[in-house]
């Protein structure tokens, strides 16, 4: 991941990181308690961003009325009261209801073995309570962070509710040291898995989601990364650093269409930012296999990536066949291919892009929206071109084309139909419910 120059967010993810910041900061300030659910597919930089908007976090406090606790780096003060800043990851818990051992043994700041008896729920809200091993005189907040959240699913709900319910405003007035949770997870329809109840009882933790990497957002990220390998290098000629601010497109290592290849083809297949890092890494070994004589080389004359070695590892990384493509696609992307097959099962009409788009919003209206959320017309063509980049659709223009001699078409106005059997997309959303629930009936 790559971070911007004021290392408050990464490349790309300004407005997600906006957002996590202002939570941060206005919760501990105003001394509330409050939750925040952040789902996405892998590599779309969830857990990243959390860890540069805890610095930041700790930055920003350090600045102002808050000061950094010589006790732990992962506390700030505020009025000579610590504001505990825990970060757990949910699959590294033998089970679900260690999660409040573990929450309570960082929050007091001692090693988790170091307890006799595992605390429980009731032992962490009497914590909070200031009714434990510290006060609100020597806690104000404590901001946990649960990365995989998912793996904390019971049967009845009842560790993720209790949680959540925690953090919540009706029992907020009762705690002295207010929680700040925050839930990362992969799975899109988590919400469907645990929210029901917390609706049910008056909880709505706020939600943030983490679309899919697009080609220009990788591009952003993978420029940045090539342009700080000639920043840091402290032996470089100034002769260097002229041409790169007279030619601020210039980028070491890689031919401009090579970086635009592996953008496009991690996009339109994962949209998964460590996938095209993968693409990028094995391109650059590739290069160096043909290299014989290392020595009198730089990072600024040695031989390019090409956009033939970048076509050579997405073609070997990726492979060509239908299952293959599907598998790779993300969520949303699957999610309106699998809208498409509806269409095609039982309405058995040809139709544009912006018919489709109309479909796809009443169908998922109807069955989807609380669980996944419908795209915007913008993001939902950006989709389309990225099932087309991967070959799963087909977009044709000729029916139009005959009838009013256009010599082009917006893409609204192209047909589309699948491109892969459906059988292999049955295959691919495997057990995913929300995915089975737009393609059937």
């Amino acid at each position: 991941m790559s971070c911007s120059q004021e290392t408050s967010q990464l490349v790309g993810r300004q407005t997600e990181a906006e957002y996590l910041n202002n939570f941060f900061i206005e919760n501990v300030k105003n001394h509330t308690s409050n939750s925040l659910y952040i789902s996405g597919p892998p590599g779309t930089g969830k857990t990243a961003q959390i860890g540069i908007s805890f610095e930041h976090f700790k930055k920003v406090t350090s600045q102002k009325s808050f000061i950094k606790s010589p006790l732990d780096n992962n506390n700030v003060m505020i009025n000579n009261s610590q504001v505990k800043l825990v970060k757990i990851n949910c699959m590294a818990v033998n089970s679900p209801e260690n999660i409040f051992h573990e929450v309570y043994s960082q929050i007091v700041g001692r090693l988790s073995i170091s307890y006799n008896k595992k605390k429980t729920s009731e032992d962490l809200l009497n914590l909070l309570k200031g009714e434990g091993e510290l006060s609100s005189d020597q806690v104000h907040s404590a901001v946990v962070v649960l990365d995989e959240m998912d793996c904390l699913i019971t049967r009845d709900q009842q560790v993720l509710f209790e949680l959540f319910n925690f953090a919540s405003a009706k029992y907020s007035h009762h705690l002295q040291i207010k929680l700040i949770l925050i839930g990362i997870s992969n799975a899109l329809d988590l919400t469907d898995k645990f929210l029901p109840r917390l609706k049910r009882n008056g909880l709505n933790p706020q939600a943030l989601q983490f679309l899919p990497y697009t080609c220009d957002q990788i591009k952003a990220v993978i420029v940045s990364k090539l342009r700080s390998l000639n920043e840091s290098d402290e032996d470089k000629e100034n002769l260097v650093k002229e041409s790169l601010v007279s030619q601020p497109s210039l980028v070491p290592l890689f031919h401009p269409a090579a970086i635009l290849l592996c953008c496009k083809k991690s996009a339109s297949i994962t949209g998964d930012l460590r996938k095209a890092f993968d693409l990028c890494y094995k391109s650059i070994e590739m290069v160096e296999a043909t290299i014989k004589d290392t020595s009198d080389l730089t990072i600024n004359n040695c031989p390019q990536v090409t956009i033939s070695h970048v076509a050579r590892v997405c073609s070997s990384s990726f492979g060509d066949n239908s299952l293959t493509k599907l598998t790779n696609l993300n969520l949303l992307q699957k999610a309106v291919l699998c809208c498409l097959f509806h269409h095609q099962i039982y309405q058995a009409k040809d139709l544009n892009v912006n018919a489709f788009y109309d479909f796809y919003v009443k169908h998922c209206t109807e069955n989807i929206d609380r669980l996944l959320g419908i795209v915007k017309k913008g993001e939902f063509l950006e989709i389309i071109s990225a099932l087309e980049s991967a070959s799963v659709i087909s977009l044709s223009d000729k029916k139009i084309l005959k009838a009013n001699n256009l010599a082009s078409v917006d893409i609204g106005n192209k047909s589309i139909k699948s491109n892969v059997p459906y059988d292999d997309l049955v295959k691919s959303i495997g057990d995913v419910g929300v995915l089975r629930r737009i393609i059937r009936k």
